[in-house]
């Protein structure tokens, strides 16, 4: 463990030592594309409410690190982001703000790898280019808006991917080792990083092919020593979570899950939200039509740059772009039936990433040909699309694109103790909303949950099953002491019914969804005889 520690240390130092030796105007360039995605990232960052899934985040983090990694190997991620993110609120506090700007942060790191590779494979023209689109991607300044872990996967990617070039290049073993090591970072921050992963395999495989090996001579130039080294050092030092890891994938495939089937449209649909953070059936009319132009621009550069590359620059181009597509793919075939669907946009954010440094070699290479007007006028279409894809991400926040709801409960809690007298508690209709309002909680207004009504068979309840905190055992008994209630939760089209029947309704509210307008968060004031 000290050796490898060690190594990751001198590998800081020459990364760290590789940016300094950038040329200044390199150096000025990457600070304002950071600063222009940081911020248009924070602009909006408090403009939604938590919803569930950071509100698990932030609820995890009150515990001690090995309880982090007990109560989320019963839920469907690995511990190591939960482990930085406490780290973080321990230095910053748990404000929205703070909870969010580590995925900010990553989210830069990501584009500084991305920047270093391209700079690496292709030069500063493509690597400016690719800043650019990188620092206004809308997928990735949502995803740096949010208490997860995508942002975190995404800078692992595109730095293993970094290193992937250094490792090919040489037959020395420390940047194999480190390429390993990230490889099991990847898996212990979230598992769909396996994706990535195999996007190299399948580089790999193509690039051992052109050389015209085949059979057994195929197989002994892709299992290079190197090779299978780099892989044992990845699986050995993910072992110890391996079994957690089939637990909770064997969970979800058995019992289901809230991610919508696969379809003809599923690609398009990614597409769509990576240019413009939209679904496909959202991108009509204008949105359509500027999709087919970017899709034809870049493809048909795409393929004129493939051809015009010598046999190194066509093995970098091919490495892009397997990071940018193989994982969609990979997830795609992953997700058909009989398997349960696993395809959700915002576990492919390291691939979106790889997308826009993808266009961005494509525009800033495969375009010299044209005449000035022609080459920005390209460029300009795809920036033009994403800029379009932020104005959405600051239009739809946080609404969840599964449910067809935006989290309000924020808005929920804000309003009762706005209005209620001191020492009024706040109860919540379901585990999910005591998730999301416990986030906004108040000695004023202190929120509960009814343990009678909760069904602790979700992994992701266990941290209310074990805890006696904000937990009601006894309702009579509580509301005995506590005479007047708020009551809140999920109901769209009535007000909500209460746990006892006795209860005598004193005045209720309803919280708008500023996307479709429908009434899907209410609130009641309940008086107990």
């Amino acid at each position: 463990m000290i050796s490898i520690i060690i190594m990751m240390k001198k590998a800081c130092l020459r990364l760290s030592r590789n940016l300094r030796n950038l040329p200044g105007i390199d150096w000025i360039v990457l600070a304002v594309g950071s600063l222009v995605y940081t911020g248009l990232t924070l602009a909006t960052i408090t403009g939604s409410s938590i919803w569930f899934d950071e509100a698990f985040s932030a609820y995890l983090v009150r515990f001690n690190f090995i309880d982090i990694a007990r109560y989320t190997s019963t839920d469907v991620h690995p511990p190591v982001y939960y482990w930085i993110l406490k780290l973080w609120t321990e230095l910053f506090g748990t404000s929205e703000v703070a909870f969010r700007s580590l995925s900010t942060l990553f989210g830069v790191t990501a584009i500084i790898f991305g920047f270093l590779l391209v700079r690496r494979l292709f030069g500063r023209r493509a690597a400016w280019v690719s800043l650019l689109l990188l620092s206004i991607s809308p997928m990735l300044i949502r995803y740096g808006q949010e208490a997860r872990m995508y942002t975190l996967a995404a800078t692992i990617s595109l730095a293993a991917t970094y290193v992937l070039t250094f490792a090919v290049k040489t037959k020395a073993r420390k940047p194999w080792i480190i390429y390993g090591l990230l490889v099991s970072l990847g898996m212990w921050v979230h598992y769909f990083t396996a994706l990535v992963w195999l996007s190299h395999w399948v580089w790999h495989a193509i690039v051992v092919r052109q050389t015209g090996a085949k059979g057994r001579k195929f197989r002994l130039a892709f299992f290079t020593r190197n090779w299978v080294m780099a892989h044992v050092v990845a699986v050995g030092l993910f072992l110890p979570w391996l079994p957690f890891m089939i637990r909770q994938l064997t969970v979800v495939q058995t019992d289901g899950f809230w991610i919508g089937p696969v379809s003809a449209n599923s690609f398009t649909n990614y597409l769509t939200n990576v240019l413009f953070y939209l679904e496909h059936d959202q991108a009509a009319l204008g949105y359509g039509t500027v999709f087919v132009a970017v899709i034809t621009t870049l493809v048909y550069f795409a393929i004129k740059l493939y051809k015009s590359f010598g046999k190194e620059k066509r093995q970098s181009y091919l490495l892009i772009m397997s990071v940018a597509f193989t994982p969609v793919i990979l997830l795609f075939v992953a997700s058909t039936p009989p398997l349960q669907s696993s395809f959700v946009e915002r576990y492919l954010i390291p691939s979106a990433a790889a997308f826009a440094l993808f266009a961005g070699v494509t525009l800033a290479l495969g375009v010299q040909k044209l005449k000035a007007a022609g080459r920005v006028l390209a460029i300009m279409l795809v920036v033009v699309s994403m800029l379009l894809g932020i104005m959405n991400v600051y239009h739809y926040g946080n609404y969840n694109k599964n449910s067809g709801t935006k989290v309000m409960t924020r808005e929920v809690v804000r309003a009762i103790q706005a209005q209620s007298q001191p020492g009024e508690p706040i109860i919540a209709a379901s585990p999910w909303v005591f998730y999301e309002a416990i986030f906004y909680n108040s000695t004023r207004n202190p929120i509960y949950f009814i343990n009678a009504q909760t069904d602790y068979r979700y992994g992701s309840l266990n941290m209310l099953k074990d805890n006696a905190q904000f937990k009601i055992m006894d309702l009579k008994a509580f509301t005995k002491a506590h005479p007047k209630v708020w009551y809140i939760g999920f109901s769209a089209d009535k007000p909500l019914s209460p746990p006892d029947a006795s209860w005598q309704e004193i005045q209720n509210f309803a919280i708008y969804d500023p996307v479709d307008h429908k009434p899907n968060y209410r609130a009641s004031e309940f008086s107990i005889n």
